[in-house]
């Protein structure tokens, strides 16, 4: 952890009244605290970063690096680790806090100031307060539409004390895939001590980058991932990640930040004598000192037009018009000062380079897909998205839950299609976390962003310049980017995101001489006791963390229910689903699984199948979105009628439920009207009173939906 004696850290003031005091003589000004503070910072010793500053820092920049080259760290075999081992990080980080708290002179201690503390904290509140169990009241109180759903059918998912979320697993389980950017920005803000490290950072990110597009381009034809045939890219490039479009995202953000590099070590060849003649001229750039500037140029630009042809390859629209508002981006900025507006006329021929390189090389396919408007697929999930926060205004639907709602705004045209992103992440947010959570976090990143351009203009040293700039250019990519797109649900670009933002806030912050960071800090040496239980208290959160993620990973292995595109779907058993639910008892699908395989292995009397009913009931309860968990409970109790006749009116309940929950799909209208067709000529007393005389209204409706279905309905039941 970079404390005072360990990392560079004071504020510009206090190291230049330090230097000042010694240009006077004044010796003992130089010995108060403060002042000794700097004294250790620019010692011979302290130059040297402790050892457990570099093993944090090196275990960051690993997971930098998994991330996206393990299919964007998409598969529990990925993020289930990552998240681990980032809070593994984090709690090396707070005990070395914990013993610096005890082993440093109090006027020694300074530790830099969280920057974005409050989002984090109210995050994790709001994570919370989806999932904690509520009074029944309250829950109706702030979320009307969470009980009108949960009291559909049969009302099984009704009961004295409810989660605010839809699906709480699903809530905490994005929560886990987002934690790991979280706790990497804020381990390297402590981890980052040099000017080296900020460049070793920022070459990290650029190679990965390059790795992604020379990859990519190697796997063109065969869209190959590590040996796995990649089937949803098609002809555009892909590199390790699964989707073109977040490959985009990724080069985007990873484009512009290497752009900003090349301003910061931009090197200038010495001025040539005036009156040299056109031979001498040449015979001078020649020389070493003239040519090698340029070439070394030349070269890293390259590299970065590499980059953005490479983007231009994933044929992502978003990810081109993206980049196209990062440089903007980055040009307004230069334009603001005065002495680097020659910025625009470089990014131009930037970027008509790599238009026409990429043209060269076979790019027109990939440009000519701007010519293709046809997106009404991700209209109609922006549509389901607003109507799901009209419907959840204040805390949303749960975070990581738009899949299961968004089956009741689904429209026909995209049956067969199940929509588990809105594809606009700034979208989901304000359905998933209501007005609150979005005005929270977009209200966070606006201020994070306004606060680093501020910094950023008051900077002269050109390396802060140039690197920052491209850092700001590449956070306002990303995040222009995730109004079409869904990046931010990728871990492996989340975690990018989050070390390129502490990359930026780091660089803004950081003066070469004397070198140190002039961020905000903290001495919690004045309050040890409070600090050392705030260290605690987040030591015991990520040990809950730790303990939770590693449980859930084991069911994950014992019964796997999560989208895995790389590995097939296996075959799992009865004892496969109960070893999953010992470990993690809050997924529904869980309780489903085991419903089915009871049944399939004892096709006989449902006495001897266990409580199939109870698990469905289960699977309702955890998540009453989830149409399919009706369906299947209304198919169970429809073919035990005969059990009693309470079964008969429940399967009809469940299935009106499954209706309402998917109302576009014609298979459930028409399951519904073979069932009360056959109930009203058998059993006619039996029919719920709110379903009698609603066949003929089902029957039309699954005939406009689906008109291959007029033989089946118009047979006699």
């Amino acid at each position: 952890m970079p404390f005072i004696g360990r990392k560079k850290l004071c504020s510009f003031r206090d190291a230049m009244s330090v230097l000042g005091s010694e240009k006077k003589g004044k010796r003992e000004a130089a010995l108060k605290p403060r002042s000794a503070i700097f004294i250790r910072a620019v010692s011979p010793l302290s130059q040297e970063v402790s050892w457990g500053q570099r093993a944090l820092l090196g275990a960051a920049v690993s997971l930098l690096i998994f991330a996206p080259l393990a299919y964007g760290a998409v598969h529990p075999w990925s993020y289930y680790p990552l998240g681990l081992a980032a809070a593994l990080l984090s709690l090396i980080l707070l005990g070395q806090g914990l013993i610096h708290l005890g082993i440093t002179p109090p006027p020694w201690l300074v530790w830099p100031r969280p920057p974005l503390w409050w989002a984090a904290l109210g995050f994790m509140g709001l994570v919370l307060l989806q999932t904690i169990p509520l009074p029944r009241v309250l829950v109706g109180f702030i979320s009307p539409g969470a009980i009108h759903l949960r009291a559909l059918g049969n009302g099984y998912g009704l009961a004295d004390f409810l989660p605010l979320s839809l699906n709480p697993y699903a809530t905490l389980l994005e929560a886990l895939k987002l934690w790991p950017a979280l706790v990497l920005f804020y381990l390297l803000i402590y981890a980052v001590s040099s000017r080296t490290q900020l460049k070793g950072l920022a070459g990290c990110l650029l190679a990965v980058g390059l790795f992604e597009a020379i990859y990519g381009f190697w796997q063109f034809r065969s869209s190959l991932i590590w040996g796995w045939k990649n089937p949803y890219t098609g002809l555009r490039l892909c590199g390790t990640f699964i989707n073109s479009d977040h490959l985009a995202s990724f080069l985007t953000t990873v484009t512009l930040l290497g752009f900003g590099l090349f301003l910061a070590e931009r090197r200038k060849a010495p001025p040539l004598p005036e009156g040299l003649s056109g031979r001498e001229r040449l015979r001078r750039w020649s020389r070493a000192e003239y040519l090698e500037p340029r070439l070394r140029n030349g070269a890293w630009l390259f590299l970065v037009l590499l980059l953005a042809v490479a983007l231009i390859f994933t044929g992502s629209r978003g990810g081109m018009l993206s980049l196209t508002v990062g440089f903007a981006v980055l040009g307004g900025l230069a334009w603001s000062r005065q002495a680097e507006k020659g910025h625009w006329y470089f990014i131009g021929a930037f970027v008509a380079v790599a238009v026409l390189y990429s043209l060269f090389l076979g790019s027109s396919p990939y440009l000519g897909r701007f010519l293709d408007l046809d997106h009404r697929a991700r209209y109609f999930a922006f549509q389901g998205a607003l109507a799901l926060w009209r419907e959840f205004p204040v805390l949303g639907a749960g975070l990581g839950t738009f899949g299961e709602p968004f089956y009741r705004f689904q429209p026909a045209e995209l049956r067969g299609i199940r929509y588990l992103q809105t594809h606009s992440d700034w979208l989901q947010l304000l359905a998933e976390t209501g007005l609150l959570g979005f005005l929270l976090l977009a209200g966070a990143w606006l201020w994070f962003f306004l606060h680093l351009t501020k910094k950023w203009r008051e900077r002269q040293d050109p390396f802060v310049r140039g690197l920052g700039l491209g850092g700001l250019a590449g956070l306002a990519a990303g995040a222009f980017h995730a109004l079409g797109e869904f990046p931010f649900h990728i871990p492996g670009f989340a975690l990018t995101y989050a070390g390129m933002a502490a990359l930026t806030y780091l660089t803004v912050h950081h003066h070469q001489v004397p070198e140190h960071f002039s961020y905000a800090s903290l001495t919690p040496g004045k309050y040890l006791r409070a600090a050392t239980w705030l260290l605690l208290g987040l030591m015991g959160l990520q040990l809950g963390f730790m303990v939770r993620a590693w449980h859930w990973w084991q069911a994950e292995r014992a019964a796997p229910t999560e989208l895995d595109s790389t590995r097939p779907v296996p075959t799992l058993t009865a004892e496969d689903f109960r070893r999953a639910l010992a470990c993690n008892p809050w997924n529904s699908r869980y309780y489903a699984g085991l419903a089915q395989a009871l049944e399939a292995e004892n096709p006989g009397p449902a006495a001897d199948r266990g409580d199939v009913a109870g698990l469905l009931r289960q699977a309702i309860q955890r998540a009453p979105a989830e149409w399919t968990h009706r369906f299947r409970l209304g198919e169970f109790y429809l073919n035990n009628y005969q059990q009693g006749p309470e079964f008969l009116a429940a399967a009809l309940k469940e299935f009106s439920a499954a209706v309402a929950l998917f109302p576009e799909s014609g298979f459930l209208h028409y399951r519904l009207v073979a069932a009360l067709d056959w109930a009203e000529k058998y059993y006619s007393g039996l029919v719920p009173s709110e379903l009698r005389g609603r066949s003929g209204y089902h029957r039309e409706y699954a005939l406009t939906l689906e008109p291959r279905l007029g033989k089946a309905l118009t047979a006699k039941p």
